[in-house]
């Protein structure tokens, strides 16, 4: 009689744990979508997005889905999606991670706002992004991951948060327009290969940081933000000398990729006139010989 009832017991165990089994995996797979957002409960409040089925080129996250607060944007939610030109989380007051590839290969994206609520970017979330040009993080995030922004092409300057500690393997790797990055002194580490095939690019940061060794160890020219920029100093190394006469007057003869940084043409214009030309050039170098004597 035991084993009969031990057997029933088991039973009805079996039935439980496999009903159970069935309703987590149907709560799992279970999808609604509303105004083009695919989404997912996460709980009893809270959901996730999972992708993005409209056509809009200006894409609003919104701060609820239904009743649910959205908490997450998914791994691979948006993966290759070439309408979409702008993104916003201006009304995602609760949005705390945006995931792996989440925005990867967006090549229409051209610029994103990220809000102090999120916590987590995920690894090469907005890798390939090719038409990106603005990127504004507010967010408490500690990391910029593997390969956030790798062959962002269009990227010329980017914000490091002062919340970040850490700028990991290939973050900026192949951004072959980037060419400033601020970094502040909460930054402790940088992977050799962060910026990776990053010609162009100055580190502005300040003086006796992990920023300034790091650019020095791996050749790449750094402008202290404790320091003025000196009319003048068009290649941004401090000083007002013959080099930047020399790449100015290759500027002026036609070679206009030497000189692209704003502050540099700020710089170059030494005379005030708006206009960079020869004037600057004798200007400088007038100014040069008068240092001299």
């Amino acid at each position: 009689m035991k084993t009969k009832k031990f057997v029933r017991i088991a039973s009805v165990m079996l039935v439980l744990i496999f009903t159970m089994s069935a309703f987590v995996s149907a709560n799992a797979a279970t999808y609604f979508e509303e105004n083009g957002f695919k989404y997912s409960p996460i709980s009893q409040f809270n959901c996730r997005i999972y992708g993005y089925t409209d056509s809009k080129t200006d894409v609003v996250v919104p701060n609820k889905l239904s009743t649910y607060t959205v908490l997450e944007i998914a791994d691979y939610a948006f993966l290759n999606n070439t309408a979409i030109e702008n993104i916003s989380f201006s009304n995602a007051k609760s949005i705390d991670v945006i995931g792996e590839f989440a925005f990867s290969g967006c090549t229409s994206l051209k610029s994103v706002n990220i809000p102090m609520t999120l916590d987590k970017i995920g690894y090469a979330a907005f890798m390939g992004c090719t038409s990106l040009t603005s990127v504004n993080i507010s967010s408490n995030i500690s990391e910029i991951k593997g390969q956030t922004f790798q062959n962002c092409t269009s990227l010329t300057e980017f914000t490091v948060p002062n919340s970040v500690g850490t700028i990991s393997d290939f973050s900026f790797a192949g951004c072959t327009s980037l060419e400033k990055v601020v970094i502040p002194k909460t930054v402790k580490n940088i992977s050799a290969k962060a910026f990776l095939n990053c010609d162009k690019l100055t580190i502005f940061g300040y003086t006796n940081s992990y920023a300034e060794t790091y650019a020095e160890e791996n050749g790449i020219n750094f402008v202290s933000l404790d320091k003025k920029i000196l009319l003048g100093d068009v290649n941004l190394d401090g000083k007002v000398d013959v080099n930047d006469v020399t790449l100015l007057q290759r500027y002026i003869a036609g070679e206009t990729e030497v000189i692209t940084s704003k502050d540099a043409l700020t710089v170059a214009n030494f005379n005030k006139d708006d206009n960079i030309d020869v004037l600057d050039v004798t200007d400088i170098q007038t100014f040069i010989a008068s240092s001299e004597n």
